[in-house]
C-alpha cells in the first residue's frame, strides 16, 4: 500500500509531504485547491511520462517520491525485475525531473520509465477518465474470468494447453525450416558439405589449440632465444680473455677466502656456499648448452603452423569465436543435413504430430471454454448487481465470447466485457466507455466481486461521486468502505456521506503567500473535520444546524467502520 508522498516543486505545490493510512483514505478541498495535482504526482510516481511545464517556480527541478509497504508476493513479484530491498518490505520510487535533465530510482537503482510502468501495475489501480487499468484493459479479460472463483480443474487445463502450445510452436519452427523446394534442398545441402569439408580438413578435433600456439612461438621466435642463451652462456662464463664473468667472479671470491676458512666455522660455511654456487653455475652453463643446441630451425614446420592458424582464424571468423563453438556448429549442420536428407518423413511426421497436438488443444479448450462460460454468468450477475446499488439503476454488463480460430496457450476464446449505463442504449465495449463518474463506480463494482482474488493492494478513485447525492452517495460510500477493509482506498470526493466514513481524511487548501498560490495538505481531525463536513453539507457558510449535522454523519460513520 502507498504510505507516504513527498512532492517538491510540483505546478503550485511548494513542498508537501502526505501521509496515507491502511483502509479508507479520503481528499476534499474547495475546487481548484490542488486534489488533481496530488494525483498527477501520483501517476508520475507509477510512469506517467513527465512535462516540463509542470516544475514549480519555486525551484530548478521537481522532486516526487512515494513510498509502499508491500506483502510478500508483491516483494517477490518485484525482486524479479532485479529490485533490491533492506530487511523490510518498503519499496521508495524517487523522481526528479528538471527542465535539461531526469531520473528515475527504485529503492535508489536506476530505472527506466519502461521498466518503472511495468513495476507500478503491481502497486495501484487509478480509476478515472482516460486512465487506463486491468478492468478497462481487454488483454487482461481471460486472466480475469479464469481467477475468478479459482478452480484446480481451469489451472489444470491452462498448463495442459501451455505445454501443448510450445511443443506446436516448437514442431511449427521445425517444419518451417524444413519447407523447401527440392532446389532448395539441393543448394543449402551443397553448402552444408562444402562448410563440413572445411572444418574437417583442419580436424578441430583431434587439435591441442594450445599447443599449437607454444610450439608457433617458439618456432618464430628462435633466433631470439638462441641470441639470449648465447648471452647469458656469455655472462655465467665469457670466452673473452680478461672480461668479467659470474664464473670468474666466483673463483676469485672462493680463491680469496680459502686461507681463512679454516680460522673460523662461518667463513667454512661461506666457502662451501661459494663452492656450491659455482656448481649450480657450472650446471646451468651445460643446460643452456645443450638446450641451444636441442634448437633446431625448421622453416617447414613453422610454415605448417601458420597455415593451422590461419585456418582455425578463418573457421572463427564463420563458425564461431572458440573451437567449442565451432565444434557445436559443426554438429547442429552434421543434424541438419540428416533432416535434408530425410524431409519427406519429418513432413509427414510433423504433420502428423500437430493434427494430434491441434486435436488435444481443441479438446482442453472446449472443456475450458465450458468452464469460463459458467463462471462468466455467475461474473454477470455480481457485477449487474453491483452496479444497480451503486445507483446505475439501468446498467447492464455482459461478458462476450467469440471463438478465434487459431487456438492459442490459453484456448480459443476471445473475451470482451460490454456495458450498457443508460436505459435503450446499446452494449459497448467497457474499454471504449468514457464517462469519468460511472466507469469509476463500475470499476468499484468490479473492485468488491474481484476482492478475493485481485493482487493489488491500493486503489484510487477520482470522480466517484460525479453525479449521484443523497442516499445513493451513501451506498457508495458504504462500498468504498467494505472495499476498504480488504484493499487500501485513496479516493477524491466532494459528497459529506462519503467523505465521512473515511478513516482519514485529508484536507487540500490554497493560500497567497508572497506573489505565489501555494497548494498544501493537511491531515484533519476532530473540530476541523467537523469543519470540513459541514462545508460539503451547506457549502461556505456553516450554520449551527450544518454543524450538528456534520457530526451526527461521523459519528454514524464510526459506528459503521467500528462494524
Amino acid at each position: 500500500m502507498l504510505l507516504e508522498l513527498f512532492i517538491d516543486n510540483f505546478v503550485i505545490i511548494k513542498r508537501d509531504h502526505i501521509f496515507f493510512e491502511d483502509g479508507f483514505n479520503v481528499l476534499t478541498g474547495e475546487t481548484g485547491s490542488g486534489k488533481s495535482i496530488i494525483f498527477e504526482a501520483i501517476n508520475l510516481a507509477l510512469g506517467q511520462r513527465a512535462d516540463r511545464d509542470t516544475i514549480g517556480r519555486f525551484a530548478d527541478k521537481t522532486i516526487i517520491e512515494a513510498v509502499f509497504d508491500l506483502d510478500g508476493e508483491t516483494r517477490d513479484i518485484l525482486e524479479d525485475y532485479g529490485i533490491a530491498f533492506d530487511d523490510n518490505n518498503k519499496l521508495i520510487i524517487t523522481r526528479s525531473f528538471g527542465k535539461k535533465s531526469s531520473s528515475i530510482r527504485v529503492n535508489g537503482r536506476i530505472v527506466t520509465l519502461s521498466s518503472l510502468r511495468e513495476i507500478s501495475l503491481n502497486l495501484i489501480d487509478i480509476y478515472r477518465q482516460g486512465d487506463s487499468n486491468s478492468f478497462m484493459n481487454p488483454s487482461n479479460y481471460l486472466r480475469l474470468i479464469d481467477e475468478f472463483t479459482k478452480d484446480r480443474e481451469s489451472k489444470d487445463l491452462l498448463t495442459s494447453l501451455n505445454e501443448l502450445h510450445k511443443k506446436k510452436q516448437d514442431l511449427v519452427r521445425k517444419y518451417e525450416s524444413i519447407n523447401l523446394s527440392d532446389e532448395e534442398v539441393r543448394r543449402e545441402r551443397d553448402l552444408i558439405n562444402y562448410q563440413i569439408a572445411e572444418i574437417e580438413e583442419v580436424d578441430i578435433f583431434n587439435i591441442d589449440e594450445e599447443a599449437i600456439d607454444r610450439e608457433y612461438q617458439k618456432l618464430n621466435s628462435l633466433t631470439s632465444i638462441i641470441n639470449s642463451t648465447e648471452k647469458i652462456k656469455e655472462l655465467l662464463d665469457s670466452s673473452e680473455f680478461g672480461q668479467a664473468s659470474v664464473t670468474s667472479l666466483l673463483n676469485e671470491a672462493i680463491s680469496d677466502i680459502n686461507s681463512y676458512r679454516s680460522m673460523d666455522k662461518p667463513i667454512e660455511n661461506i666457502y662451501e656456499s661459494l663452492i656450491s654456487i659455482g656448481d649450480q653455475v657450472n650446471d646451468l652453463y651445460q643446460d643452456l648448452d645443450s638446450y641451444q643446441m636441442s634448437l633446431d630451425q625448421d622453416p617447414e614446420r613453422l610454415y605448417e603452423l601458420e597455415m593451422i592458424n590461419q585456418a582455425i582464424f578463418s573457421l572463427k571468423r564463420k563458425y564461431g569465436s572458440s573451437l567449442v563453438d565451432i565444434k557445436e556448429y559443426y554438429e547442429k549442420i552434421n543434424e541438419r543435413i540428416k533432416d535434408l536428407d530425410a524431409i519427406g518423413s519429418l513432413r509427414a511426421n510433423i504433420d502428423k504430430d500437430l493434427e494430434e497436438i491441434n486435436k488435444k488443444m481443441d479438446k482442453l479448450s472446449r472443456k475450458l471454454s465450458d468452464i469460463r462460460k459458467k463462471k462468466a454468468y455467475i461474473l454477470q450477475e455480481e457485477i449487474n448487481e453491483a452496479i444497480r446499488k451503486l445507483n446505475i439503476k439501468n446498467g447492464k454488463f455482459k461478458i462476450k465470447f467469440d471463438e478465434n480460430p487459431s487456438i492459442g496457450a490459453n484456448g480459443f476464446d476471445d473475451i470482451d466485457f460490454l456495458i450498457a449505463t443508460n436505459r435503450g442504449e446499446s452494449l459497448k465495449s467497457l474499454s471504449k466507455t468514457a464517462s469519468g463518474g460511472e466507469i469509476s463506480r463500475i470499476m468499484l463494482a468490479f473492485k468488491e466481486v474481484f476482492s478475493d482474488s485481485d493482487k493489488v493492494a491500493s486503489l484510487i478513485f477520482d470522480e466517484i461521486d460525479t453525479g449521484i447525492s443523497g442516499r445513493t452517495a451513501q451506498v457508495v460510500g458504504e462500498r468504498i468502505l467494505k472495499l476498504s477493509k480488504k484493499r487500501q482506498i485513496i479516493a477524491i470526493s466532494h459528497l459529506a456521506q462519503i467523505a465521512s466514513l473515511a478513516n482519514n481524511h485529508i484536507l487540500i487548501s490554497k493560500e497567497d503567500v508572497d506573489n505565489f498560490t501555494i497548494s498544501r495538505t493537511q491531515q484533519i481531525e476532530g473540530k476541523n473535520r467537523i469543519y470540513e463536513i459541514a462545508r460539503l453539507i451547506g457549502g461556505v457558510d456553516i450554520t449551527e444546524t450544518t454543524r450538528r449535522s456534520a457530526e451526527e454523519m461521523l459519528e454514524m460513520a464510526e459506528d459503521l467502520r467500528n462494524d
